[in-house]
């Protein structure tokens, strides 16, 4: 049923006497006398302000005495219409503002975001997320002054911070994104990537603290003649693999051995060649050994 054309009513009650710890009461009822908000004036000066749906209260506002006893100016809560908490907000007397929101069934703290509003501090904002204990931090994002955009994830278990990603949201970088993922036991670094303004991307991946695999991808400005660069590194971190994809289809293979080159196979993919394969060996001085041309169905062919 609807209340239009129905007339709220507001009540105002005042302690003329002195006799309460405030100084006037007033409430405001719908047009079928069910309360929706009240608004009292404390004895020192503090306001409350509260807004219902039924019985149940969904926000409560709450602003500083006269002679400014707390370090903030208005503190709002807010519950859901169940009655289970979901944010707080607190505007501080310097100007800073702090949210922080609840999960509605544990009642725990899951975020929290603060924001600088006297502009005294290097950020903008930053945004805390916990676990659903509401004690551990699994993540974290900051907004810096110059637009840089920093965050961080952390393991629920272990606590190890997982990842590290900052975006030049100013963008006075020649890279749009840098990534760094870590191991969530020990904390080591096992992938670095970088992405450009260009399009082009870079990702190392790590094991055991040396490089394991690097990937070149080329950008919109294609300023390489291939699309994709894959380097492959032994156990000790030397190069044993390369695999090149041109920008006309064609596949470069080369393998490492110590770190020097020991073969090379071309797929000719793009057809512009009378072979589809060529494997090259070369020796230890790095001089070529043997060429060896392939057809499309593996057979060897005399050039």
């Amino acid at each position: 049923m609807s209340s239009a054309g129905l007339t709220p009513t507001t009540v105002t009650v005042e302690d003329t006497e002195n006799k309460k710890g405030w100084t006037s009461i007033t409430s405001t009822y719908d047009g079928f006398g069910f309360l929706v908000a009240r608004a009292t004036v404390m004895d020192d000066g503090s306001t409350l302000s509260e807004t219902f749906f039924g019985p149940q209260r969904l926000s409560l506002t709450v602003t500083d005495t006269a002679a400014n006893d707390a370090n903030w100016a208005t503190r709002t809560t807010e519950w859901n219409w169940q009655g289970q908490k979901t944010s707080r907000t607190t505007n501080y007397d310097n100007g800073d503002q702090m949210i922080e929101k609840y999960d509605a069934v544990t009642g725990n703290r899951i975020e929290r975001i603060s924001f600088d509003g006297n502009d005294d501090k290097p950020w903008t904002s930053v945004t805390t997320t916990y676990d659903s204990t509401g004690t551990v931090v699994i993540g974290s994002e900051k907004v810096l002054d110059n637009g840089r955009i920093e965050t961080l994830t952390f393991d629920e278990v272990t606590g190890v911070r997982t990842s590290r990603t900052i975006v030049d949201g100013a963008d006075d970088k020649s890279w749009h994104s840098k990534s760094l993922t870590y191991d969530a036991d020990t904390g080591e670094l096992t992938e670095r990537e970088i992405i450009n303004d260009d399009g082009s991307s870079d990702v190392i991946t790590y094991e055991n603290g040396k490089k394991a695999t690097q990937l070149l991808t080329d950008g919109d400005a294609d300023t390489f003649e291939w699309e994709t660069f894959e380097s492959t590194y032994d156990a000790n971190g030397r190069l044993a693999l390369t695999e090149e994809t041109r920008d006309d289809g064609d596949l470069i293979v080369s393998s490492y051995a110590g770190g020097r080159l020991t073969g090379q196979t071309t797929y000719d993919n793009s057809g512009d060649e009378a072979w589809h394969v060529e494997e090259i060996s070369y020796n230890s001085a790095g001089d070529v050994v043997d060429t060896t041309y392939y057809d499309e169905l593996g057979n060897i062919l005399i050039v």
